[in-house]
């Protein structure tokens, strides 16, 4: 179960999106999904009460205490509108629109007879569309679909400058392709996709690194390190405008460095391209790369615009663009990154006035529904591949 989830198989439409139904049969995982994209798409305001059986302290998980607690949920319903969803882990989850009382009736029943740390571990309450993400979030947990923890790579011996001078020559006939990360950017909305709007393409020198020079770490060498990624980019911008593309041009992003946005590579690849075709590449630079070298991305952003091409700020976290205002740098595009402490520490709104958001990284529903929450419709991850794979 994966981003279907979180956008189900509806079309786009302009018309206005009816608010869930608040009753219906009982429903599962999927369905509680469906409804909070169709809170989000419709504004919907619903209040969701989790009730997470599975997180019962020791001791308390015995067949009494469920009853107990499922028998608390089910008994405001003969009073009031209500949807009920069973989830993974013998977890039940109740829907009603506000007021909300369910929780505090259930509360009624359980006190004294479950301690109150166990309450709150137990029982969660939830209010769309507000907390799309948080809701999705649980759910993917709920399922095993949660990013599993990555453990630290083992440090390894720094590269040195002799060794990757000894496989220049073999760089500089390599096919880039294999070293290149290509994703679509899906353009998804509350309500249903529209589809692929463009394709991101981004230089990997740590794949090239471990094929042709394995058991060497990047990470202490960064003039090394940035040696090795303006190689690939030149590689790669060399095959951009191959013929087969300039007869069937499509929108590309093209995550360069400020080197390589100043390159010789770049004015060769400028000079092939018609000026009709140059708006379809976005050209994106990181925050990083403009704080490093300010005045280096100066002369590039200034090439760059006077030429036609759109420019990409890329953002790590929302903090990145309290710092770098996109407008005031020219950008007309923001990359932002998805990560769990995003919600908290999202990016100042004045920051991303007059500019078009891609949100990076979203690899998990909870990211898109976040998206959806921030106005964000263009989506670059795993579970957009995943949606579009369906």
């Amino acid at each position: 179960m994966t981003l279907q989830l979180a956008v189900g198989g509806a079309r786009v439409s302009a018309l206005p999106v009816d608010p869930p139904p608040l009753t219906g049969p009982d429903g599962g995982a999927a369905d509680l999904a469906a409804m909070t994209r169709i809170c989000l798409a419709s504004g919907a305001v619903r209040d969701v009460l989790w009730l997470r059986l599975s997180r019962l302290p020791k001791g308390l998980d015995r067949p009494h205490h469920r009853r107990l607690l499922r028998e608390a949920l089910a008994l405001p319903q003969h009073a009031r509108r209500a949807r009920v969803f069973h989830l993974p882990n013998g977890d039940m989850a109740v829907a009603t629109a506000p007021p909300d009382t369910l929780r505090a009736a259930v509360l009624r029943v359980l006190d004294g007879a479950v301690d109150e740390a166990a309450i709150a571990e137990v029982v969660r309450g939830m209010r769309l569309p507000e907390q799309s993400s948080a809701l999705l979030a649980a759910l993917e947990e709920s399922l095993g679909l949660a990013v599993a923890a990555v453990a630290a790579p083992p440090e390894l011996p720094p590269l040195l400058a002799e060794e990757l001078a000894a496989v220049l020559p073999a760089l500089a006939r390599a096919d880039p392709a294999p070293y290149l990360r290509r994703q679509p950017i899906c353009r998804l909305g509350p309500e249903g996709e529209s589809g692929i709007a463009a394709e991101s393409i981004a230089p990997m020198p740590g794949a090239l690194r471990d094929r042709l020079l394995p058991g060497r770490g990047l990470a202490e060498v960064p003039a090394l390190a940035a040696q090795l990624r303006l190689l690939l980019e030149t590689r790669m911008l060399a095959g951009i405008a191959r013929p087969e593309w300039l007869a069937a041009p499509r929108p590309l992003h093209l995550s360069l460095s400020v080197a390589a946005l100043t390159s010789e590579a770049f004015l060769v690849l400028d000079g092939r391209l018609p000026r009709a075709v140059r708006p379809m590449l976005t050209l994106a630079v990181t925050a990083a790369e403009v704080l490093a070298d300010p005045a280096g991305f100066a002369l590039g952003r200034d090439l760059a615009v006077s030429r036609g091409y759109p420019l990409a700020l890329e953002a790590p976290c929302g903090e990145a663009l309290a710092l770098l205002n996109p407008a005031r740098l020219g950008a007309s595009v923001v990359r932002l990154a998805w990560d769990e402490a995003l919600p908290a520490s999202p990016p100042p709104p004045a920051a991303l006035e007059g500019v078009s958001v891609v949100l990076t990284s979203a690899d998990r529903a909870a990211a898109i529904a976040w998206g959806w929450e921030s106005g964000i419709t263009l989506f670059q991850g795993r579970a957009t591949d995943r949606h579009l794979r369906r």
